[in-house]
């Protein structure tokens, strides 16, 4: 169980008065009730889950850089869906990706999710939880490793705004063992080719 925190059931409060539309006794009582409710009987993100150590902060310059990020690539799939719709060719090639991510928290794989969904032509079909994995189908596929590319963007982005300073490190540590990995294997590449 979680423990209760007031100032979240006071806001609840006010959003379920607010969604009702009248301040009365009985919507005020109701909404104590629920936001009670669900204070106690739902994990607060970091409580459970994926959450690993530390708490999530909100960086302002990273969260603008990750809105900034997410709202051009809104307006690129309007465009893109936008101009499907209009012209009467058909360029549709659909498909389905299996896109591993990072590890991030419950919270932030819903945000991911959540921004994946609302990006026209791209919807989740479904989340693997170990390992975590989303599978996100796609109206105008070009390349398997484009749609990973950038659905791992948005998942490095919100970790970079949101998430715990353990997870932020993480994806330093991850950055740096590809980086590694990348230089090692181009080696082997370069030195194949030196060979006779």
């Amino acid at each position: 169980m979680s423990r209760v925190r007031p100032y979240l059931i006071l806001w609840l409060t006010a959003v379920w008065v607010a969604l009702w539309g009248d301040l009365t006794f009985a919507n005020v009582a109701g909404g104590l009730v629920v936001a009670t409710a669900l204070t106690v009987l739902l994990p607060a993100p970091g409580d459970g889950g994926r959450s690993t150590g530390g708490r999530a902060q909100v960086r302002p310059v990273a969260a603008l850089h990750f809105a900034g990020w997410f709202a051009w690539k809104l307006v690129e799939a309007n465009v893109i869906v936008g101009w499907e719709v209009l012209t009467p060719r058909n360029r549709i090639n659909e498909g389905v990706v299996a896109v591993p991510l990072h590890g991030c928290s419950d919270g932030l794989t819903s945000l991911v999710a959540s921004c994946v969904s609302l990006t026209p032509g791209t919807l989740v079909l479904d989340v693997d939880v170990d390992p975590l994995v989303l599978y996100v189908h796609v109206l105008h596929l070009r390349t398997i490793e484009e749609v990973r590319a950038e659905v791992q963007a948005l998942e490095h982005l919100a970790i970079r705004a949101f998430g715990t300073a353990e997870a932020r490190a993480s994806l330093v540590d991850d950055h740096t063992r590809r980086a590694d990995l990348g230089a090692s294997s181009s080696t082997e590449v370069a030195t194949g080719r030196d060979e006779p």
